[in-house]
């Protein structure tokens, strides 16, 4: 009888030992799929500062000519991470004034310093003044290939960290005379790097998030699979990258930004982040002694508020940065 009974355990310890391998093995191929960004940077590789073309998810009718920049600079330089080298576009200012104001641009997941998302906004700012790098985080577009996975923003702000080094240290800007401006998940990076440095100026998102469980859970959703493995998904990827998946929520990073100014954009129409995101980390950094602001226009798919409303937010982003960036 002992003997059937210690057999039953052993089956029964067995069993679970296999779902738990189970679940995080399916975990890790959530992970591998989700986080995968090899080739994100294909699609657009073609464009360039002084010549890109409408994307054909974008508006049919919004035109991208006025945003041209000319002429631009291919530079790399060191991330904050040791072993990383970050890759640029640097357009210096058409108006050759030594004050104007400048301004760090980057993209999201699956983005680069190629994308239309990132060069149409930079085009605003450069045609108003100011000067314009557009980076490439690690393991897109130029930059160093690291293992061609989304950290979620968890080491990829040591590039955004190591961008505005070279602005402040190489290129001898006043730390109160630089900005930073960032899509989506390169939101999220450009928090944690404003939560690291104190001595950034200003900080524009655009259609970005605040709750990290609750974007994994979408992507999730996206991709066809069952919101249950975020944790698992995460877990495993953690362990893959060996970088802590869990270890920061721009909702809680958005609270070390207390006393300077931020700006938050997102389209109520957003099908790929919802604007309750955004409304999260606004509530959140208002709470913290944030000064921020924000807009919540009705129309404009992901990250296409530029396209759909171009005079209200140009006119937005240039202001917030002349009223913050100060020589």
């Amino acid at each position: 009888m002992k003997t059937r009974t210690n057999i039953l355990i052993a089956i029964v310890v067995a069993f679970v030992a296999l779902l738990v391998v189970a679940y995080f093995g399916v975990g890790y191929m959530v992970y591998d799929k989700v986080g995968n960004i090899a080739g994100a940077c294909e699609r657009h590789e073609a464009n360039r500062p002084d010549n890109f073309a409408l994307f054909h998810d974008w508006p049919a009718d919004f035109d991208v000519t006025p945003y041209f920049m000319s002429p631009y600079e291919t530079v790399r330089f060191p991330s904050r991470e040791a072993g990383f080298e970050v890759a640029g576009w640097w357009i210096p200012s058409h108006a050759a004034d030594p004050a104007a104001p400048t301004v760090l641009v980057l993209d999201g997941l699956n983005g680069c310093k190629n994308a239309l998302s990132v060069l149409v906004p930079a085009g605003m700012l450069w045609r108003n003044g100011f000067n314009v790098l557009v980076i490439d985080v690690r393991d897109t577009g130029e930059s160093t290939t690291d293992d061609l996975r989304s950290a979620i923003g968890n080491d990829e702000y040591r590039d955004v960290l190591g961008a505005w080094d070279w602005l402040v240290n190489e290129k001898g800007f006043a730390p109160s005379n630089v900005g930073v401006f960032a899509n989506s998940l390169g939101g999220a990076m450009a928090n944690y790097a404003f939560a690291e440095e104190p001595r950034m100026a200003a900080l524009f998102l655009h259609a970005t998030f605040g709750d990290l469980q609750s974007i994994i859970k979408a992507e999730l959703t996206r991709n066809g699979y069952p919101t249950f493995l975020a944790v698992p998904a995460l877990a495993m990827g953690s362990l893959a990258s060996g970088e802590n998946l869990f270890a920061r929520s721009p909702a809680e990073s958005i609270r070390e930004a207390a006393g300077r100014p931020v700006y938050i954009i997102h389209s109520r129409a957003d099908g790929r982040i919802d604007s309750t995101q955004s409304e999260l980390l606004a509530a959140t950094a208002q709470e913290a002694g944030v000064k921020v602001s924000t807009w919540f226009p009705e129309g404009g798919k992901h990250m296409q508020v530029p396209a759909v409303y171009p005079q209200e937010f140009e006119q937005r982003v240039v202001g917030f940065f002349r009223e913050n960036l100060k020589p």
